[in-house]
């Protein structure tokens, strides 16, 4: 690839379920380094895009490239350890604690012995004041502390890019603003991050670039400052009068 600084490129990207086409032929790249906020109304495809970049749902068509390898079958899994995902529900495994959701896949992998991992668990735990839920399982815990929980679970495999699918939604106000200051944190050390969001003051604080989907397909991208400010079609403007 041309440009070294290039995390990941999508050229044609379709994604159909049955005779549903839900992404209807996305062309994006994400730089190292950039805070890309993903906006659009219900049923845009925003969430299935997401998930189609680490191909928790396998891209009916297209081609994507990541760090200037195209990614296939028989390289995903590789590829996907770069890539983490932290999702609206949390997804913490129920019959395991914090410390054994945290480890399991750096273990799984052979990426980390144990004894690393939860050491390195540890660390994180205490750096989002949770060390004392180590042995808790996820039911004890509240919304804030399980998303907190997930995003230090992606973080475990010292991912390039990380892709949150609307973290907030399920949390309630306080929540929202610990799960907030933790993603400003990762975004403040220069991690690469890719978010569907409908926090709109968040968005406009924390992404580099706002990329706008409608009925699949991606029609409106700038800074937040010409996004929000001037934006181009009358899509958007109708968008922005409904929620501003």
């Amino acid at each position: 690839m041309e440009n070294k600084n290039t995390d990941l490129v999508i050229k044609n990207l379709h994604k159909s379920f049955g005779k549903n086409n839900v992404l209807n032929g996305i062309n994006f790249e994400l730089k190292e380094g950039e805070r890309v906020v993903v906006l659009g109304p219900s049923g845009s495809g925003k969430s299935t895009f997401l998930r189609c970049i680490n191909w928790m749902e396998e891209p009916t068509s297209g081609e994507m490239i990541f760090d200037g390898e195209l990614v296939t079958e028989k390289n995903i899994r590789r590829i996907r350890r770069n890539i983490g995902m932290v999702f609206q529900h949390f997804n913490l495994i129920s019959n395991m604690t914090v410390m054994e959701n945290l480890t399991l896949a750096p273990v799984k992998l052979k990426l980390m012995k144990r004894a690393a991992a939860e050491k390195r668990a540890m660390e994180l735990l205490r750096h989002i004041g949770l060390p004392s839920k180590a042995q808790a399982y996820p039911a004890s815990l509240s919304g804030g502390q399980k998303q907190r929980v997930a995003i230090i679970r992606a973080m475990m495999l010292s991912p390039e890019v990380l892709l949150f699918d609307e973290p907030t939604s399920a949390l309630d106000p306080e929540s929202i603003e610990d799960v907030l200051s933790l993603i400003r944190e990762l975004a403040d050390r220069g991690m690469t991050i890719m978010i569907v969001t409908h926090e709109m003051s968040f968005a406009k604080e924390i992404a580099t670039r706002i990329v706008f989907l409608d009925k699949g397909k991606i029609i409106e991208e700038g800074t937040p400052e010409e996004f929000f400010t001037h934006p181009k079609t009358e899509r958007v403007k109708e968008f922005l009068k409904k929620i501003l």
